[in-house]
């Protein structure tokens, strides 16, 4: 496994100055429209976005570069095993994207006195809210992620970009459904957020997304091993 980690961390060295430089560019946007009509909350939008992009733009980064220079079948002749290399691309993608979450909530609090200092006060999420829902963005990300990753292992890469793209859209209808203003289920949940938004009820619903998101990954993981194994580099 620390081969198979060490042999992912160069490309992923690679690609955190693009996805940090390209999160910061949507942040100070994202953060600066709404400042200018007198609300600096939208720095959490900032937090949110970040956190939400990172797991699928590494991702994507990882798979794509695979895909370049014949590194997927040389890495294939090296000492480690695939089931290795499978659980490494996982657990990089999952740590990068819990580091670019806490380093959006950390910006969107530096944002919030300096929006102040220039007469846009703060309105609305606290730090913990703002934490909270920025993880919630990132763990959807990663369900999302991990619904698709099985692909990339198991297809070429231009073949698994394309069916990843059906996987998505089936994935956020989900998600649209579940939240959904029709679905009791939905109702009950944000009632309970809007009514009692303590720090209990909020991790709680952190908490009940992780383990989803942790189950999901677990299974994805396992399927993408078993394709990858079967599969002639």
């Amino acid at each position: 496994m620390k081969r198979a980690i060490m042999s992912e961390l160069p490309i992923v060295r690679t690609l955190v100055p693009s996805i940090a430089g390209v999160g910061l560019f949507i942040f100070v946007v994202l953060t600066a429209v709404r400042a200018s009509n007198g609300d600096s909350d939208m720095s959490a939008a900032g937090a949110f976005a970040i956190s939400a992009m990172s797991p699928i733009m590494a991702m994507t980064s990882l798979a794509g570069l695979d895909n370049q220079n014949g590194w997927e079948r040389y890495r294939a002749t090296l000492p480690i095993s695939r089931k290795d290399i499978v659980s490494a691309r996982y657990l990089c993608i999952t740590i990068f994207s819990v580091i670019m979450a806490c380093a959006a909530v950390l910006l969107s609090i530096v944002a919030i006195p300096i929006l102040d200092s220039v007469g846009i006060p703060s309105t609305g999420e606290t730090v913990f809210e703002t934490a909270i829902a920025s993880a919630i963005s990132m763990l959807f990300s990663l369900m999302a992620v991990f619904l698709v990753l099985p692909l990339f292992f198991r297809f070429e890469h231009m073949k698994a970009q394309r069916l990843s793209v059906g996987l998505y859209a089936l994935f956020m209808c989900l998600i649209m459904v579940t939240l959904n203003s029709f679905n009791p289920i939905s109702n009950q949940l944000m009632s309970i957020a809007g009514t009692n938004p303590d720090s209990a009820v909020l991790g709680c619903l952190c908490g009940a997304v992780a383990l989803a998101t942790v189950i999901l990954g677990v299974v994805s993981c396992a399927i993408s091993t078993k394709v990858y194994r079967a599969r002639d580099l």
